[in-house]
């Protein structure tokens, strides 16, 4: 038996012969561990007013330290105030001495105190204390090398956190539960022949601080220290016990390791035992998830390399294309949509847009049953690369890309917030298609913002803008669009355009437009005449309006498109 500590406790000690039969009061603090014994001599203060500096000591003191009732109940309250871990008064030959006071106070103070034989001087009771202490410190020792050694192999043979679940349990015999520093189950496995409990209301009732070393000075060293705990799952049912464990790795808390008893309360042998096995596992079971989680970084910036060549169409020949497609499970004959995830949250600010990138690009990838084909983090957005089942018909196509944005949208708002946006271009089969679907998502997210558009939104939405695409991009059109606007942008720096896309968005009626500007009427038609003598045309007949619209949307086109095209060059189209 052991205590946290791995000292001898004054209970074990009492059934050695030397110390048989010489408690005298004090018995609720049996469970105290004793590592070393000092003489009261020792013991004295020399202007150190620390407290608690005598934990794991027991003081051999002799009987005539306690004769006086008022001096035996002050130096009993003060080394248990120290936190001694029993008193040990020696009777010398031929003295007689009333502890009476000192046994009050050692009861009061939950002290163990034993009234030691003649034989039992100093150095006899030394002795045996050390003996104990350094044949328990070997024992602890041995076994937690034999612990370890058997929890090694199961990491060098690499199969993951469960395994190394299942290795604790056979040790322990206790059910297991492994889950990551945001409270996500990792692992669960069931003991043998005992009824295990939810291991989903295990993780619930679970308190959230033991997670912190910041919040334990126990934990300064670095190293995982199991925390005994009683946790009630179900109402006005017995609390269950477990030792909770904080997996760290260098000082961050990767996750915790819960063991659940068998018995309640358990066994203090057992306990004991199964503190070694949790201490020790869990600091095998961080090495495991920091070995997963270097392996999945890696895994994330090779798929996320691939996704980058493949949207931009950077492979060397088809053959580089087949071998990088086949590592990365992708179907180069198959039809996919491409979308394209936006947010602020999403811009590299702050030290946790990388978290939260990470875990969006997992949401993504985790949204549909068999996994999205690809997903990956390119610039500031999430490019996810759908397949879609309707191979040959692209109005089923485009219904599926459309859904598919919906239910990613709703699935990531949560995370990323309100100013999310969804863009996606139409479905096309191959290589190709994803590069021209990811440039027709990269090209719809720039005109949607510009044209107030929905956060969900495809190519086929703007319409307007596809049709108008090959247009502007011609210098004629290029041309017509700057010398319509720019009057107008010259005479009131780009008021009077907002003030007639308002009219025309409200078909011409000037009170709406009002009221959607917060104008007054008569100012509205004083800017409409200022905004038809810059152009040169009556701003409210349709002809005018027509072509000021065309030259907005125009220009608007030719501004993302160009954007767009420093970045990357539109794909060729597919064959």
């Amino acid at each position: 038996m052991t205590t946290t500590d791995g000292h001898v406790p004054v209970g074990t000690l009492l059934a050695e012969p030397l110390l048989r039969g010489t408690l005298l009061a004090g018995r609720d603090g049996l469970r105290r561990g004793v590592g070393w014994c000092l003489p009261l001599s020792e013991t004295r203060r020399y202007g150190d007013e620390r407290d608690a500096d005598l934990a794991g000591v027991a003081v051999h003191l002799p009987v005539t330290a306690l004769a006086a009732p008022g001096e035996a109940a002050a130096l009993v309250a003060d080394l248990a105030r120290r936190d001694a871990a029993a008193l040990l008064a020696w009777r010398p030959p031929g003295v007689e001495s009333d502890l009476v006071a000192a046994a009050h106070a050692a009861d009061a103070a939950g002290v163990p105190l034993l009234a030691l034989p003649a034989e039992a001087d100093y150095r006899a009771v030394s002795r045996l204390i050390g003996q104990k202490a350094l044949a328990q410190s070997a024992h602890i020792l041995e076994y937690g090398t034999r612990v370890h050694r058997m929890l090694a192999e199961v990491l060098a043979r690499g199969p993951g956190v469960p395994a190394m679940a299942r290795a604790v349990v056979g040790l322990s015999r206790c059910s297991v539960l492994v889950c990551d520093a945001d409270g996500e189950r990792l692992a669960w496995e069931e003991a043998p022949d005992a009824a295990p409990p939810d291991p989903d209301a295990l993780l619930f009732a679970l308190p959230g601080d033991l997670a912190r070393p910041e919040d334990h000075p126990e934990f300064a060293d670095g190293s995982a220290h199991a925390a005994e705990v009683r946790l009630r799952l179900v109402p006005d049912a017995p609390p269950v016990y477990a030792l909770v464990t904080p997996v760290l790795v260098g000082g961050q808390v990767f996750g915790r390791m819960v063991l659940v008893e068998r018995s309640s309360p358990p066994d203090p042998h057992d306990l004991a035992q199964h503190r070694i096995v949790a201490e020790h596992g869990a600091t095998l079971v961080g090495s495991e998830m920091l070995r997963q989680r270097s392996v999945r970084a890696a895994e994330e910036r090779a798929r996320g390399d691939f996704v980058e060549a493949l949207v931009h169409g950077r492979f060397a020949d088809s053959y580089e294309l087949g071998a990088r497609a086949r590592h990365h499970g992708f179907d180069v004959d198959g039809h996919f949509a491409v979308h394209v995830v936006a947010a602020a949250s999403l811009l590299p600010v702050g030290r946790d847009y990388l978290r939260r990138t990470v875990t969006a690009t997992r949401t993504a990838q985790d949204l549909e049953p068999g996994g999205c084909a690809l997903t990956a983090a390119i610039s500031s957005t999430i490019v996810v690369i759908q397949r879609v089942t309707a191979r040959y018909d692209p109005i089923r196509q485009r219904g599926e890309a459309a859904r598919f944005a919906e239910r990613l949208h709703r699935a990531l708002l949560p995370q990323l917030g309100d100013d999310l946006r969804v863009a996606h271009g139409r479905p096309g089969q191959g290589a190709a298609g994803v590069a021209a679907g990811y440039h027709e998502a990269r090209l719809t997210m720039g005109l949607a913002r510009h044209a107030a558009a929905d956060p969900v939104c495809g190519y086929d939405d703007l319409r307007v803008f596809a049709a108008l695409k090959d247009v502007a991009d011609s210098a004629e059109a290029r041309s017509f669009a700057r010398e319509t606007l720019a009057p107008l942008r010259r005479a009131n720096g780009g008021d009077l355009e907002r003030i007639v896309l308002a009219y025309i968005r409200t078909s011409g009626n000037l009170n709406a437009a009002a009221r959607d500007l917060g104008l007054h009427r008569n100012t509205m038609l004083y800017k409409l005449d200022r905004a038809s003598r810059a152009l040169r045309m009556d701003i409210r007949s349709a002809d005018a309006q027509f072509t000021f619209w065309l030259a907005h949307h125009i220009d608007k086109l030719t501004a993302v498109t160009g954007a767009l095209a420093d970045e990357m060059a539109p794909p060729a189209p597919a064959d």
